[in-house]
């Protein structure tokens, strides 16, 4: 018997085919043309691994390529999550806390995130590595990145500061010049198998990495090393609170030495405190005392109106101005003004600035760089302070000239004290003598800058052969090296009290700062103590600071004294600057 043929089921079934096959189509289309990009970047996560290459960070160097910071190659340890199962997630979880000395819901959380790419420890220990590499799971893999390394361990560590993890410069040197040190990072894509392991021999791409940039200071390692030796030798021997001390060329600028006490290891940094890790020399502000007189002494010669053989009664001692009375420690009658420097008295430094007026006074401070940035290029230098005679009170024209009333830095009095050392101009500071990149090319470079003429070449002769006075006879002869020339002021100030009324007698800020050799001098030196004792005389706890450090750096120069021995005491108080 002949089926029949029902119409209107093939029509219902031609339409249901119709609209399958249409389907089927449109989610071809879809997939070739509108889903494209995102499953062909589905397949790329899933056979391809995207891996950061991290830069080498520049070394630091001194100024003949001696480095001061350079860096290890250190393993550090990272995961592919996208690919572990959960058994796999829990079971790695475990080991690695374990391994790596981490938290297990910190390893956990890590674990969890739908990456290809997860750090699970920057700069493991090798040991740690080897006993990842023991696990054999494709899930974890290991690079190798660099980590910052100081080899002189705390030397120049205020000044150099450090960086962290991810190579970025935090403090000092390492922050100021991070822009050239950090380097630019590359990246590499390579191949995996089934099971989730780096194929390296099929890496089909590759952003080259930039390293960092060296830099070069202008510090001498040498005697970077000796100025901190001596300078933890007094530091230990007075008890002081803190130390620091500069050491610069006076003619062109370059700082050669910068030493801090107290201080850290920058391979620890995460051990120190901020208070330890301040670099003290250019950050710390303190009234200077009788090593401020030279400012007083150059002006008044400067400006004509004494002579070094020009006389000043010193009032034996004893001075009464208005309610005020002005002290020195020893009494003297009549002094000349070569002998008041000599011997710092008080009352004939004050006569002589007396001298000149206000203004002349204060445009000489301002013109050895009192009160204003010395243009240093390290972060965190402080300006110091200074006020114009509109604001001086009554018995300011007493104080300033003797240092009190300013606020200075050690490394301005170093820059003032070049003046002299120079011929009487004032140069810029610096610390950072050229920046190359690693295929050697000078990206930048400093060059010594004069600021301005302060005082009169004849004038600053004349300073500096009373200077070389004041240490052959005066308060700096523990300065003395037998055989060599040098120069220098004594300083022993009273701290401001706390409260900002008046001036302690238990707490001092001792300082001795010169010059070497007298006749045409290479080296400037401030030294600084902070509360020093049970001694606390500038002339006898910082002055030897400057002769151990110039007499061994004339040594290793080939500059032999003719005779080492011991300088006598100095006279215990004759800088000590006094009012009540």
């Amino acid at each position: 018997m002949r089926a029949r043929f029902s119409q209107q089921r093939f029509w219902v079934l031609y339409g249901a085919l119709f609209i399958l096959f249409g389907l089927i189509i449109y989610q071809v289309v879809q997939l070739t043309y509108f889903h494209q990009p995102s499953l062909l970047e589905l397949a790329h996560r899933q056979h391809y691994v995207t891996v950061d290459i991290p830069p080498m960070r520049g070394p630091i160097t001194d100024r003949i390529n001696r480095e001061f910071v350079t860096n290890l190659k250190v393993p550090s340890i990272y995961a592919i999550p996208r690919i572990l199962d959960l058994e796999g997630r829990e079971n790695l979880t475990e080991k690695l806390a374990t391994i790596l000395k981490l938290d297990k819901s910190f390893v956990r959380q890590r674990l969890e995130r739908d990456k290809s790419f997860v750090w699970l420890k920057r700069r493991a220990t090798f040991e740690e590595a080897e006993q990842v590499q023991k696990l054999n799971s494709p899930a974890i893999g290991m690079i190798e990145e660099y980590k910052r390394f100081f080899p002189q361990g705390s030397t120049l560590a205020n000044v150099l500061g450090f960086s962290n993890v991810d190579n970025e410069g935090l403090e000092g040197i390492e922050l100021s010049m991070d822009h050239f040190l950090r380097g630019k990072p590359g990246k590499r894509i390579t191949k995996r198998d089934a099971k989730g392991r780096e194929i390296r021999a099929f890496e089909i791409t590759m952003l080259p990495v930039v390293h960092g940039s060296t830099v070069v200071l202008t510090i001498d390692q040498h005697l970077q090393y000796l100025t901190e030796k001596a300078l933890e030798t007094a530091y230990t021997k007075w008890k002081a609170k803190a130390a620091w001390a500069v050491v610069m060329d006076p003619k062109t600028g370059e700082l050669l030495a910068i030493a801090n006490r107290p201080t850290f290891d920058p391979n620890e940094y995460d051990r120190s405190s901020t208070d330890v890790r301040r670099n003290r020399a250019i950050t710390d502000m303190y009234e200077p005392g009788s090593v401020f007189k030279i400012v007083a002494a150059s002006g008044a010669l400067n400006e004509g109106v004494v002579t070094p053989d020009s006389t000043f009664f010193c009032e034996n001692g004893k001075w009464n101005y208005g309610v005020k009375t002005l002290r020195d420690v020893h009494a003297y009658g009549t002094l000349t003004m070569e002998q008041v420097i000599i011997k710092s008295s008080n009352i004939g430094t004050v006569k002589m600035a007396l001298k000149m007026k206000r203004d002349q006074l204060q445009d000489y401070i301002r013109g050895f760089g009192f009160g204003a940035l010395t243009g240093v290029d390290m972060k965190g230098e402080a300006p110091g302070y200074t006020r114009p005679p509109s604001q001086w009170s009554k018995t300011s024209p007493y104080n300033i000239p003797m240092g009190q009333e300013v606020m200075v830095t050690s490394l301005q009095m170093a820059t003032a004290m070049s003046v002299i050392a120079n011929g009487g101009y004032l140069v810029k500071p610096y610390i950072v003598s050229k920046v190359q990149d690693p295929a050697g090319v000078i990206l930048f470079e400093n060059k010594p800058t004069v600021r301005r003429i302060v005082i009169k070449p004849e004038t600053a002769a004349t300073m500096r052969r009373i200077l070389t006075k004041a240490v052959e006879e005066g308060t700096g002869s523990k300065a003395k090296i037998p055989g060599i020339a040098v120069g220098g002021k004594t300083g022993t100030a009273q701290k401001v009290l706390p409260n900002g009324k008046g001036y302690s007698h238990s707490h001092f800020m001792s300082s001795f700062i010169g010059f070497a050799p007298g006749d045409n001098p290479k080296y400037v030196m401030s030294v600084v103590l902070d509360e020093a004792h049970p001694m606390y005389y500038g002339g006898t706890v910082a002055a030897p600071v400057f002769k151990e450090v110039m007499e061994s750096a004339f040594l290793t120069a080939g500059i032999r004294p003719s005779k080492m021995t011991e300088a006598p005491l100095p006279p215990q108080d004759h800088d000590l600057s006094m009012t009540d």
